[in-house]
């Protein structure tokens, strides 16, 4: 396996942090943790120094060797409604596949303090008398093309909850101007 060698003069980077950290939680020194990886000790203490950058694949396989994984995940970091507004033509294409007449936002995003770590809330107002089963799957659908957490509210569920239907009700903003 190789290291990659750029950024030796920036100092120690999140892979030496997280191999330090791990093998530290571990108590394990660099010696024990090179015969647990098969990788030398001299090149655990250049990665934890910083003098070398590991390959992602070398980072694994030396966390591993700790007893820890890496999980790197996707997280966005664009504001819902900046995506809502760059996937506009998606969205159209996603609501023309349910029985949807009317469509706004509230929360977050109809206030204009959504951040990247927001959903996106949707009111939907279904066609009248659209079974449930044809409403399932519109919030998942969103959120694959959003590539955010967005939940819809139907406008029947908001007969049960006077406050809240209140509340959706001042804030909503029609999805054609919400953006």
């Amino acid at each position: 396996m190789t290291i990659a060698r750029e950024g030796a003069a920036r100092g120690p980077g999140l892979g030496a942090h997280l191999l330090r950290d791990a093998r530290r939680r571990r108590g394990l020194s660099q010696r024990a943790l090179a015969k647990r990886s098969g990788v030398a000790q001299s090149t655990i203490s250049t990665i934890e120094s910083g003098r070398q950058q590991p390959s992602v694949v070398m980072l694994a396989k030396l966390i591993e060797a700790t007893g820890f994984r890496i999980d790197a995940r996707l997280v966005n970091a664009i504001r819902p409604s900046q995506l809502l507004a760059d996937h506009r033509h998606e969205v159209e294409a996603v609501f023309a596949r349910y029985p949807i007449q009317r469509g706004w936002v509230f929360g977050s995003v109809a206030r204009g303090t959504d951040g990247p770590g927001s959903d996106l809330d949707l009111l939907v107002e279904f066609e009248a008398g659209t079974p449930f089963a044809e409403q399932v799957g519109l919030d998942d659908e969103l959120s694959g093309v959003l590539g955010c957490r967005v939940d819809v509210v139907a406008t029947t569920d908001l007969e049960t909850n006077e406050l809240f239907q209140r509340r959706v009700m001042r804030e909503r903003k029609a999805l054609t101007s919400a953006a």
